[in-house]
């Protein structure tokens, strides 16, 4: 995909953050989906977890465990990162969504641009 003098590759990168005792279950969500692979037959399952601090504040309607409503927290939560095919992004966050324990989670899904420099073999 060319966007001006900007090549995409067919791959994105999505990143979901989650609660630190959800972090294994929605990785493995994730993998199993076919995200964490560039399909080069040498590694699958590539995630990427970094720490990362959560602030919000609870609105009226968000569910019940999310704490007193007008009030802000803090929590520790970690961030995956996953390299994924463009055309498995639909099955990918369907599968961040059944395995995340928030009624919306925070997914970002970002371009590559390795595009004519890509440095694998197929």
């Amino acid at each position: 995909m060319n966007t001006g003098d900007v090549t995409l590759t067919e791959y994105v990168m999505i990143v979901v953050h989650v609660p630190i005792e959800y972090t294994e279950a929605v990785r493995v969500a994730m993998c199993d989906a076919g995200a964490g692979t560039v399909d080069d037959g040498h590694y699958d399952r590539v995630t990427y977890i970094t720490r990362s601090i959560c602030r919000h504040r609870v609105l009226d309607k968000a569910w019940d465990k999310a704490g007193t409503r007008d009030q802000e927290y803090e929590n520790e939560e970690n961030r995956i990162e996953a390299i994924c095919l463009r055309e498995r992004i639909e099955v990918v966050v369907k599968a961040i969504v059944s395995a995340h324990p928030y009624e919306t989670p925070a997914i970002a899904i970002y371009p590559t641009l390795t595009g004519e420099y890509k440095y694998w073999e197929d």
